[in-house]
């Protein structure tokens, strides 16, 4: 990758989507380049520089799964065990039977526990423990194994697993067998050691008008599953080419087993269609012929990252943003280098096979449901369009409500009139009565509950 090219896109970027700050950089074989442009902070007008910490959000759920590939490795984690084998303490509301809900189903978002958890519990060391007894809130919304609904709950779960074979606090484990081995300085996750690095501000509001995200919005709790965790665009790379060589560091350090890399890039569950052709153990699958196409995102208040990893040669793209609008400068910058770079045409998530035929509506009008949000769909006046009301309720951000129109995208799939780029909505094919059970909302399931 040309240097001046890169930086020359970077500068690009800020421009034409009106970013505050951006870090781009490329894996091509054992080579990294990286860029920089606009600024870490709008307020006082502080340059971004290429090692400028961006919060990475979800893309932490990569190094939560990677730990725990780690503990299969040394026989101390079994995928197949019953969560309850390391948390015998957990229970959720109405109490299921967990027996089914496997350490594999935390790290691959099929364990049916309701997605997200936001109770704070403090600051401390204990944290992610003191979060057990507060999951008896969440129930199941699907079967163990039988659907997919994106958890952030699993992957603390996954963290406390963690905690609890290696008797390491979650930030001490990822950094003593994941950064220290890499020889690296990211992710950092305690905000003490975070401010003595050159660290972006978080931009939320409208471009030229904005107002600063917190430093850290969501609580420790969260931590395994991205709440908390800040990293560099170069060490990211250095995390994309960990799993290109197998699980070898750039010293020869082992720090995974080929096959646990193997498997984690294998197909382990489908997705709803609205996103990606699959789902491995934490990585997302956006494509696997003619190449295997691995990414997550990371989206918090203020920020958006973006790793998308070509394994089978070596090449990978990550983007950084301090700007929460700044997805759709993430999809371009990555999925145009890895065309620029090697060629390859991967499909971004949310790509959707078009002229698929409308379903009866009159299945899907209903009420929907999880813990802490409610969707009620009708129709809307004289249309063939939706009207949905969703209700939204959590320790962090109190209640907040919303009313969208939904047009007919393709298939099962429904999109907002006002935001078509947002995530589609997806309703289930009719299982009961003619009707669509769940609907797929922001990737997580909402189950009918009239």
């Amino acid at each position: 990758m040309d240097q001046q090219r890169l930086d020359e896109l970077a500068q690009d970027l800020v421009h034409r989507h009106r970013l505050p700050g951006i870090a781009v950089g490329v894996l091509d074989g054992d080579r990294r380049t990286v860029a920089a442009a606009g600024l870490r902070n709008w307020f006082t007008g502080d340059l971004a520089t290429t090692d400028t910490l961006f919060q990475i959000g979800s893309l932490t759920k990569m190094y939560t799964a990677t730990l725990i590939m780690q503990l299969v490795d040394q026989g101390r984690v079994d995928l197949d065990d019953p969560v309850l084998a390391y948390l015998p303490d957990l229970r959720l509301l109405g109490d299921p039977d967990l027996t089914a809900v496997t350490v594999r189903s935390l790290v691959t978002h099929t364990s049916g526990i309701e997605g997200d958890s936001f109770f704070d519990t403090g600051r401390g060391d204990d944290a992610i423990s003191l979060i057990i007894p507060r999951l008896a809130q969440l129930g199941l919304i699907h079967e163990p194994g039988a659907r997919w609904s994106y958890c952030n709950t699993g992957f603390v779960l996954a963290g406390r697993i963690i905690e609890v074979v290696t008797g390491l606090p979650w930030h001490r484990a990822l950094t003593e067998r994941i950064v220290e081995p890499l020889g690296v300085q990211t992710p950092l996750a305690v905000l003490d050691d975070v401010i003595s690095h050159r660290v972006a501000v978080g931009h939320v509001g409208e471009p030229g008008r904005w107002t600063p995200a917190r430093l850290a919005t969501m609580p420790w709790s969260q931590a395994p599953a991205g709440s908390r965790s800040f990293g560099s665009v170069e060490d990211l790379l250095a995390f994309a080419a960990l799993h290109c060589d197998l699980g070898q560091a750039p010293d020869g350090a082992r720090i995974l087993t080929a096959a646990s890399v193997k498997l984690m890039q294998s197909h382990v569950a489908d997705q709803p269609m609205s996103l990606t052709r699959g789902q491995g153990i934490g990585w997302f699958l956006l494509d696997e012929c003619p190449d295997l196409i691995l990414a997550h995102a990371g989206d918090t208040a203020g920020f958006a990252a973006l790793l998308v990893v070509v394994p089978d040669r070596k090449v990978a793209v990550a983007s950084l943003v301090n700007t929460s609008a700044g997805v759709g400068a993430n999809f371009e910058a990555a999925f145009g280098l890895l065309h620029e770079v090697a060629g390859v045409d991967a499909t971004p998530p949310g790509s959707i096979e078009p002229g698929l035929p409308m379903p009866d509506l009159a299945g899907i009008v209903g009420d929907y449901r999880r813990v802490g949000e409610a969707a009620s769909v009708r129709l809307a006046d004289g249309s063939d369009r939706l009207a949905i009301t969703l209700v939204s309720h959590d320790e962090l951000r109190g209640t907040r409500e919303a009313r969208l129109t939904l047009r007919h995208l393709s298939g099962p799939l429904f999109v907002d009139v006002e935001d078509p780029s947002s995530l589609p909505y997806e309703f289930t094919a009719p299982e009961v009565d003619g009707r669509s059970q769940y609907v797929v909302v922001g990737a997580r399931l909402l189950r009918r509950s009239d």
